[in-house]
């Protein structure tokens, strides 16, 4: 038989708490990727923007000669918007996970011991690291 075909029974009592212990994993991620996502908007508050603005800029000759005139740029650092990208995406991640596997959890809580047949990528759904 190929391993591509194999099928591996569990009954859904089983599988119900492994979908609650993937649920919680991921309910845990979502927190740490909002307090993560939460410090780096303060980072970004606090130290994150950065202004670039003529040494010129206030003096009498700056002011009166209009053709060397460079104005103000205000920036936020590129690793603090990188960081909190990554925070947003992780966030959006592991709550469509927790979505995922509240779905299952509510139709395995309503099956009692019914055995079901698994593939390899069903076992690694519910039980996979």
């Amino acid at each position: 038989m190929n391993r591509n075909q194999w099928k591996f029974a569990y009954t859904a009592d089983h599988l119900l708490v492994a979908a609650k212990t993937k649920k919680t994993w991921h309910e845990g991620r979502v927190n740490w990727w909002t307090k993560k996502r939460d410090e780096i908007k303060e980072k970004i508050k606090s130290e994150g923007i950065e202004i670039d603005e003529s040494v010129a800029f206030g003096t009498e000759g700056y002011l009166s000669n209009k053709s060397n005139y460079r104005g103000a740029s205000v920036s936020i650092r590129n690793d603090l918007v990188q960081d909190l990208n990554e925070c947003v995406n992780k966030v959006s991640e592991h709550q469509t996970k927790v979505k995922e596997y509240d779905a299952w959890v509510q139709v395995l809580e309503s099956q009692g011991k019914v055995s079901l047949d698994l593939n390899q990528d069903d076992w690694l759904f519910f039980f996979g690291k």
